[in-house]
């Protein structure tokens, strides 16, 4: 979903504030701090490097920083925390050793104050796996052009660091930890192309003058489609929202497609009344599914795209229902990056033209955030 969008949805975490994960928490006996994580830690390969990725879900009064080690060598202090009263969520990207991981734990050791603002220091061991997979390869979701890659994944993505929170924190009796909420789009991409090194021509304010409007949006992968929307108007002047948004409608009109291997492809923003599929179909990759528009939360024509996991097989019956999913990495077959804009562009007025700074061809990787790339 797009730009401002995501930047709300973080406020919305702050004011309106994790399926279990098997790690090594003994230290946790603390009554003033608790610790844990929505799913297991999956490793990312972009652009920027390879890394392991994992979010953790704090609870506790008041907190200053975790630091991350490896073997007693610290690999990370982290600080940017996403808080709202005693809740805290960390987006935790470790890159990833070019041997995997020699010892089976991190040590994260968190400094925070307690309920009586007395400093503490609390300890927790994750475990972790020598190797980790590769993300699963898919196929573009778009037509071969220049595409800006906003909001890919990477440390402080506005997709990374969204979340649809849970009406009152979960407490996990395995990990012993409470879950705030889940992120169905932690991978996610909006995608905006590029003609003549701008996303639109003329001002930009008529949905037609941006080069990716009504074009077709294609199965990155085949499967069966469990579930659209097909009814949701776009939003008819670029930069504003035509009507109010919430989890009924936020994705605008959109496309679940289950995959053979149980994962979810989702594609969304598109034009009312543009979907070529119904519930129950299968589709082949590469098949056009419907067109490219500006519905639900969107301020200018985009697609976003991501992919669920779904181990516990949960129904697809209610539009929201795909909002309290888990996402799940992937990476292209082949692409060229030409250079990268600066978080936000898209927000810019007025918005400059992009220059390329570099052409490399990357084979097997997700682009990074805020990616310019050509395939």
């Amino acid at each position: 979903m797009i730009y401002k969008y995501y930047k709300t949805l973080i406020i919305l975490v702050l004011t309106a504030l994790l399926s279990c994960n098997k790690n090594d928490n003994e230290d946790n006996h603390d009554s003033y701090f608790y610790v844990a994580l929505p799913t297991d830690p999956v490793k990312v390969v972009n652009t920027s490097g390879s890394w392991l990725v994992y979010d953790l879900h704090i609870k506790t009064p008041n907190i200053e920083k975790v630091v991350v080690f490896h073997d007693d060598i610290p690999l990370l202090t982290y600080t940017n925390f996403i808080t709202r009263d005693n809740l805290h969520i960390a987006s935790i990207w470790l890159e990833y050793p070019q041997d995997g991981w020699v010892k089976e734990h991190l040590v994260h050791e968190f400094q925070y104050q307690n309920s009586i603002n007395q400093p503490e220091l609390h300890s927790f061991n994750l475990k972790v796996e020598r190797e980790y997979p590769n993300p699963k390869t898919v196929e573009f979701p778009v037509p071969q052009g220049i595409w800006l890659a906003e909001g890919a994944p990477g440390v402080s993505s506005y997709h990374t660091r969204a979340i649809f929170p849970f009406q009152e924190p979960i407490y996990d009796e395995e990990q012993n930890g409470y879950l705030i909420g889940n992120n169905p789009q932690r991978y996610a991409i909006d995608y905006a192309l590029f003609e003549n090194n701008l996303p639109y021509k003329n001002d930009g304010k008529n949905l037609t003058d941006w080069h990716c409007y009504n074009l077709p949006v294609k199965a990155a992968e085949g499967g069966k489609i469990l579930f659209t929307e097909n009814n949701i108007p776009d939003n008819l002047t670029p930069g504003e929202l035509d009507y109010p948004t919430d989890m009924t409608n936020a994705s605008g009109n959109v496309v679940y497609i289950e995959h053979l291997d149980g994962t979810i492809g989702v594609y969304c923003h598109l034009i009312p009344n543009s979907i070529l599929v119904n519930v129950g179909d299968f589709v082949t990759t590469g098949q056009v599914l419907g067109r490219l528009g500006n519905s639900g939360n969107s301020f200018a024509p985009h697609l976003h795209m991501h992919v669920l996991t779904n181990p516990e097989n949960k129904s697809l019956v209610e539009y929201a229902d795909g909002l309290y999913m888990e996402s799940l990495p992937y990476k292209f077959p082949e692409f060229v990056k030409l250079g990268a804009l600066e978080p936000g562009y898209l927000d810019e007025t007025p918005i400059t033209s992009f220059s390329p700074t570099m052409n490399v061809n990357f084979i097997g990787k997700l682009p990074s955030e805020s990616d310019v790339i050509e395939f």
